[in-house]
C-alpha cells in the first residue's frame, strides 16, 4: 500500500500528499534541558519558556539560554507550519 502511494505521488509530481492532516496538531517528542517532553509545537514553546523563566529565577543562565533556544526552535516549526498552511490556502484558491 505504501509503495502504491509513493508511486502515485511520483507519477503526479507531488512532493507530498495534499491531505496529510493537520500539521498544527502534530505531536513532537523533545529531549531537551527540561527533560523529555511531548506535545504540539505550541505547547512545547510554552513549556520551554516556562522552564526558561524558572531557570532565570534560579540564576541559572545556562539552563535559561538552553530552554530559550529550544523554544525558538519550536517557534520556527510553528511558523513553518503556518506558512505551509497559508501556501496551501493560496494554492487552493488558485485552483478554484
Amino acid at each position: 500500500m505504501n509503495q502504491q502511494r509513493h508511486q502515485q505521488y511520483f507519477r503526479t509530481g507531488q512532493r507530498r500528499p495534499s491531505n496529510i492532516g493537520s500539521l498544527v496538531n502534530r505531536i513532537f517528542e523533545s529531549s531537551g534541558p527540561a527533560g523529555k517532553l511531548r506535545g504540539r509545537a505550541q505547547d512545547l514553546v510554552t513549556t520551554y519558556l516556562y522552564h526558561a523563566r524558572e531557570a532565570a529565577a534560579r540564576n541559572d543562565s545556562v539552563a535559561m539560554e538552553a530552554c530559550l533556544q529550544y523554544a525558538e526552535h519550536y517557534r520556527r516549526i510553528m511558523n513553518g507550519i503556518r506558512e505551509e498552511s497559508e501556501e496551501r490556502h493560496r494554492q487552493a484558491a488558485r485552483d478554484i
